[in-house]
Order: C-alpha cells, then structure tokens, then sequence
C-alpha cells in the first residue's frame, strides 16, 4: 500500500513539473541543470585545490630531500592545476540566476555535458590515485620512478583541459 502512495505522489510530481516547465517554457528545468552546472563546477574546483595542496606537500617533500632537479617539473604542475582550477571556477556560461549576463544555454547541451562530466570526474579520481602512488613511491626513494609519475600527471592534467574547452564547445554549441 505504501508503495502505491509512492507511485500517485510521484506521478504527482511529474505531473506538476510538466506543468511548471510547460508554463515557463522550460525555464525551470533549464534553470535547475544550470544550477546543477555550477555545482559541479564548484565540486571540480574544491577537488583541484585539495589536489593542489596535497601536490604542494609533495613537492616540498622533494625539495628538502635534496631533488632540485625534479623541483621545476613540479612547478610546472602546480601551475598547470592553478591554471585548470581558475578554467573550471569561472567559466564564463552556463549559470547568471537573476540577469542574463552571459550566454543562454539550451537543455539539451546541460544533458550532453554530463558524459563529459563523467569523464572529468572519473579523470580526477584517476589523478587523485596517481598522486598517492607518487607519495608512495618517494617513501622508497626511486627517484626515476617519480619522474615518470610526474610526467604521467601532467599528461593527465592536459587531458582534463582538453575534456573541459571539449566540454564549454558543446555549452556553448547551442546558445538560445
């Protein structure tokens, strides 16, 4: 019996959606992926910064343990990650609540973008596991070993700034 008042209330609810998105052409549906963008947005960012200061850590790891060589690389990551995170954290689409101040995007495009969404997602998780392996990997001092990870990593952050500009492409692929 409960599972029947379960069924009317959310048949209910799916009725009054298609009413409020028939009244307001869509707008909130619209409105709700865009917030939906901006949370995801504020997700990516928030798990870059964790990376990068985990990512700082490491390097002064490397620098006290007399690494200088393996020092400028590691520079150069942390700059790529500013760079990705400060991408990611302004976007310049997709979500203005009170004003149109940027470009409208349709829902259709906000349905597209979480394939690429995903691929971002499981793309930190991948980097996420390959700065603990480097962690690792410096407890036993295998010096080449590091190197290789590092290298890896940046390859990794270039893919997710690819995955990103791939992603604001089909953002802005159908402006209203």
């Amino acid at each position: 019996m409960g599972e029947s008042s379960a069924l009317k209330k959310g048949l209910r609810e799916g009725i009054l959606d298609e009413i409020e998105n028939t009244l307001t052409s869509g707008y909130g549906k619209k409105e709700s992926l865009r917030a939906l963008d901006k949370d995801l947005r504020d997700h990516y960012y928030s798990e870059l910064m964790d990376l990068r200061r985990r990512w700082e850590k490491i390097y002064l790891n490397i620098l006290e343990s007399g690494q200088a060589s393996l020092g400028r690389a590691f520079k150069d990551t942390i700059q790529t990650i500013d760079h990705l995170a400060l991408l990611i954290n302004r976007a310049d689409y997709g979500y203005a609540p009170l004003f149109d101040r940027v470009q409208k995007i349709e829902g259709d495009s906000l349905h597209r973008v979480l394939e690429y969404d995903k691929n971002i997602s499981d793309s930190l998780h991948k980097l996420s596991i390959e700065v603990d392996n480097l962690k690792e990997s410096m407890k036993v001092t295998t010096w080449p070993l590091v190197q290789a990870y590092v290298d890896a990593i940046n390859v990794d952050l270039n893919a997710i700034e690819d995955g990103w500009r791939n992603r604001m492409t089909v953002m802005k692929s159908n402006v209203e």
